[in-house]
């Protein structure tokens, strides 16, 4: 009967989809870990700081990478827009540097120590979302989008223009609030608010109907994901044992809170996380002020955007991956393990030798 046959089918699809999404499972899980017997020695929290939301895992810097990293596709497909269109984008590529980049931090992590079940659960239920994502994105661009943009012509609609306002606003939020905080009905309800452009009818109205499509579908999943995240909300200050701070510092780096002195001109401090995390430990390595130790731990992960000719090889630095950026030609992003106590002269031989610290990973 047709039913039965349909049932063996959809058997064999459910079948297929499950080996698909356990294969890169497997594959970090086993062929991404630390030799055998290799476990890095960490002295965490020799301040003895007792304060209950103080000391946090090693391995939650090093994992928090691939999420960022998905951060770091959509800023490079806003810039990509900037150039050119949607089919220009190396989907599968950004795909596979996403499941590289997982392979290479979880084999530090497992040498830092055991990581939480539920964050690496978190990171393949991403990885898999961002894998159909751009599936299917990538699918229906460098084909029925592209040929609409053919259509088109070399200068864009307004609703094109539309997109690439989105994409940088979408990219910039990514950079302190969780994707699923966007407000996708909002600019569906923005873009249908906007002027038609009838000087490319046909392109518009297919911009129209795919940009629709794909923002409303996010909505719905963001409102489900962001549903489950408020049942176990992340924590969003962070404290640290910072050296030699003073008055002028804290008025001049906006975001620091004295939380006790240490004697011996060490402070205890708290910022916030994210983005603004990275940039006050820029601030204060500008200011010659030494980090001694973060929320427990003496290693932090970090990336760092490497022209060619740079090197970042110095004291303190262990180099982790290091992987092509789409928008930015002959520049690499380098994933790298920096001792705390070097922290503040890392970054500023970083800067002296050509590249850009990109992001610390807070735990």
């Amino acid at each position: 009967m047709k039913w039965r046959r349909r049932l063996r089918w959809f058997r064999a699809a459910l079948l297929l989809l499950v080996i698909l999404m356990a294969i890169p499972v497997f594959y970090v899980e086993t062929a991404c870990r630390a030799p055998s017997g290799i476990a890095t020695a960490h002295s965490l929290n020799v301040f003895n700081i007792t304060d209950a939301v103080y000391s946090r895992p090693t391995t939650n810097s090093v994992l928090s990478y691939p999420e960022w990293y998905i951060v770091y596709a959509y800023q490079d497909f806003a810039a990509v827009l900037h150039d050119g269109d949607e089919s220009r984008f190396r989907y599968l590529a950004s795909t596979k540097t996403y499941w590289t980049g997982l392979c290479a931090v979880n084999r530090v992590a497992s040498a830092d120590g055991a990581s939480d079940p539920s964050e690496k659960a978190m990171l393949y239920i991403i990885g898999w979302s961002f894998t159909a994502e751009m599936a299917i994105k990538g699918a229906y661009e460098t084909t029925v989008g592209r040929l609409f943009a053919w259509m088109r012509g070399a200068g864009k609609s307004n609703e094109d223009r539309f997109a690439v306002a989105v994409a940088d606003d979408y990219a910039q939020f990514l950079g302190q609030k969780a994707w699923y905080e966007y407000y996708f009905w909002r600019q569906v309800s923005a873009l249908w608010g906007s002027t038609f452009d009838w000087s490319h009818p046909v392109r518009a109205s297919e911009r129209r109907f795919a940009l629709t499509l794909e923002w409303g579908v996010k909505a719905v999943y963001a409102k489900a994901i962001g549903g489950l995240a408020s049942l176990s909300p992340a924590p969003l200050q962070i404290q640290s044992v910072v050296g030699g701070l003073d008055d002028a510092d804290r008025a001049a780096i906006p975001g620091i809170r004295v939380v006790k002195e240490l004697g011996d001109g060490k402070q205890l401090i708290e910022t916030p996380r994210y983005a603004a995390f990275t940039e006050i430990v820029q601030a204060l390595a500008a200011r010659n002020r030494p980090v001694l130790e973060i929320a427990g731990n003496d290693t932090i992960f970090a990336t760092v955007l490497v022209p060619l000719d740079a090197h970042i090889d110095m004291d303190g630095v262990k180099p982790v991956f290091s992987d092509a950026i789409q928008s930015r030609p002959g520049w690499h992003r380098q994933g790298i393990q920096i001792t705390v106590s070097t922290l503040t002269k890392t970054i500023q031989e970083i800067g002296a030798r050509g590249a850009t610290l990109e992001h610390l990973y807070d735990y």
